[in-house]
């Protein structure tokens, strides 16, 4: 049985989506609407060749995406099989059944997200750009398409979301062992970091479509950490 958590309601919605969310509006209306997106990216390109010389590195693209999925699914895997064994009565796991169940939904969740957004957008990879030796026109989130374009599914970023999905450690150790919540928040932040900026070197992604992965996976587990748990988190 989990131990009643005493929190400050006021303090912690501040902490945990006031600030947050007022971050995440600041940094990308900047990387939107002063295109500082495309200045980040330009880094990453070369003009003079024409081409991404880090999209085929075997580093970047077998190491740290193709491994990284696999990664993913290993951990999603790891938290489905102790879900599992939490059943047991003998096991260590066992009063955790409900902490790793929202350990589950909340990781699976937030790519699910993702990818549902992916397919209802109209922004492209930057490969995809002129301004970057593709065919597509630079169009932002919130411009105007016009019916002539074909929509781009490239917003936000999945191979960061996987990694930033990890993000809901944190509030599953905040709720299990809470001297230990800001290694689950670490471990969130820099998975989905890596994973982030190594599509970013690729091509694939600009700053601000990951930077909107990492607000999916963060607000979606908050929400449900406070849908989860509202019978364990008694307020101040």
């Amino acid at each position: 049985m989990l131990k009643p958590i005493r929190l400050d309601f006021d303090k912690f919605i501040i902490v945990h989506f006031i600030v947050p969310f007022l971050l995440f509006a600041v940094v990308f209306a900047v990387l939107e609407f002063f295109r500082a997106d495309l200045w980040i990216t330009r880094h990453f390109y070369n003009a003079s060749l024409h081409q991404w010389p880090y999209k085929e590195h075997w580093l970047v693209e077998n190491v740290l995406h193709s491994g990284g999925r696999y990664l993913t699914y290993l951990l999603a895997a790891a938290t489905m099989l102790s879900w599992l064994i939490s059943f047991r009565s003998n096991s260590a796991l066992y009063p955790y059944r409900r902490p790793l169940l929202f350990l589950l939904v909340s990781g699976i969740s937030g790519p699910l997200i993702i990818v549902l957004l992916k397919s209802h957008t109209h922004v492209d990879c930057p490969w995809s750009l002129v301004l970057f030796g593709g065919d597509k026109p630079y169009i932002r989130l919130f411009d105007y398409m016009g019916n002539h374009l074909k929509a781009g599914h490239c917003f936000p970023a999945a191979h960061a979301g996987s990694g930033f999905t990890f993000l809901s450690l944190y509030f599953f150790l905040l709720l299990v062992k809470p001297d230990y919540k800001s290694y689950g928040l670490y471990f969130g932040l820099i998975l989905g970091t890596v994973y982030g900026v190594a599509q970013q070197m690729r091509g694939a992604h600009f700053l601000s479509h990951d930077l909107f992965a990492l607000a999916v996976c963060w607000f979606f587990s908050f929400i449900l950490f406070m849908l989860f748990f509202r019978r364990q988190l008694q307020w101040t």
